[in-house]
This record gives structure tokens, C-alpha cells and sequence, in this order.
């Protein structure tokens, strides 16, 4: 009996602890995308504008270590994939895309809600034309 009421308790508490983990990785993935921005806005204030575009690699390296951490920056993200700068001089925008991510849209979709309004297709974080979902930071 008492082997039966603890199966029963697990079996109600893992899945629940499951997507509780799950939740608070998606919200170290929008405190990232924010503390990013602030580098990034820090940067831009300092140098005037924001750095070239690069792909996957912290851009203009060493100055941007002042503002970033870049062990932060390299690490793969929990949504897999790792993050990426979208420069202005190569984009209409200047944003932190996540490029090769593996999450399901409802983990997108929650991610979005943190920092966001929720929609994918439109707001500071969208999936944009290359496919890749990216926090606008100016446009």
C-alpha cells in the first residue's frame, strides 16, 4: 500500500518537477537575452554604434568583453543552439538571435512571454526571415 501511494506521488511530482526545471533554464535564457542587451546598449553608447555582424562569436573582441561576459556568450543555450549577434550592417536591425535552436515552439513561446508580448510573428522577439527567433534590440 504504502510502495502504491508513493508510486502515485511520483508519478504526479516528476513531471511536475520536469517542467519546473524546464521553465526556470527558459528564464536563464531571457535574463541572458536581457543582461546581452544592456552590454550591447553599453557598447553601442561607448563606440557610438553597434558592433559588425558576426556569427555565433562575440563581436569586436576585447572591447566587448568590458561589456559581455564572453564565457556567457559561448556557452549553448538551454533552447539549444548558441547565441548570436545580428549586427546592423548586415541586418535591418541590430538583435541577439539564437541560431540553431532545437526548442519546441511552446518553450519559444514561454521564452517570448518573459521578455515579450507572446507572438512570435511580430514584437522585440520573432522569428525573423533567416528562420532564426532574435531579440531585436533597435530597428
Amino acid at each position: 500500500m504504502v510502495i502504491a501511494i508513493i508510486g502515485i506521488l511520483a508519478a504526479i511530482a516528476i513531471p511536475n518537477y520536469i517542467a519546473y526545471r524546464r521553465k526556470a533554464e527558459i528564464a536563464g535564457v531571457a535574463s541572458n537575452l536581457k543582461n546581452f542587451e544592456i552590454g550591447f546598449m553599453a557598447y553601442a553608447i561607448a563606440q557610438g554604434d553597434f558592433p559588425d555582424d558576426t556569427d555565433i562569436v562575440l563581436p569586436d573582441l576585447p572591447i566587448m568583453a568590458n561589456y559581455i561576459d564572453s564565457s556567457s556568450w559561448s556557452k549553448p543555450t538551454p533552447l539549444g543552439g548558441n547565441y548570436n549577434w545580428e549586427g546592423p550592417d548586415f541586418y535591418p536591425y541590430a538583435g541577439i538571435s539564437i541560431t540553431g535552436t532545437t526548442a519546441s515552439q511552446k518553450d519559444l513561446i514561454f521564452l517570448d512571454n518573459l521578455i515579450d508580448d507572446g507572438d512570435l510573428t511580430q514584437g522585440n522577439f520573432r522569428q525573423t526571415p533567416n528562420s532564426r527567433y532574435t531579440y531585436i534590440i533597435d530597428e
